[in-house]
């Protein structure tokens, strides 16, 4: 798995809190969100999370998560075969035990 458009659709469940960041997992998939460590300098907005997946004991990146105006709902994105980049709504509830990944349909 090495895009984000695999996760849509899944529903996620927190299955663990670790020092490295939450574990999610949905469809035999797993999840690691972790918060971002490091400074952007001149950029405008930076991402908040990282999230990557989990497979054979190895974590690949997928894509950084940013602020929307709701605190409970995130924006990503990823490049398709053309390179063309498509957005994605990181939705979390039940005080963060859930994660919902769908694409944004607002442009």
């Amino acid at each position: 798995m090495s895009n984000i458009k695999d996760l849509i659709d899944i529903d996620f469940k927190l299955v663990k809190t670790t020092q490295a960041g939450n574990i999610f997992s949905g469809n035999k998939i797993t999840c690691l969100l972790k918060p971002v460590n490091r400074e952007y300098k001149g950029t405008v907005k930076k991402p908040q999370y990282y999230l990557s997946v989990i497979e054979s004991g190895r974590s690949e990146y997928l894509s950084g998560l940013f602020a929307t105006s709701n605190d409970m709902v995130f924006s990503a994105d990823y490049k398709d075969g053309l390179g063309i980049k498509h957005l994605v709504k990181i939705s979390f509830g039940d005080a963060g035990q859930s994660m919902t990944i769908n694409l944004n349909t607002k442009h």
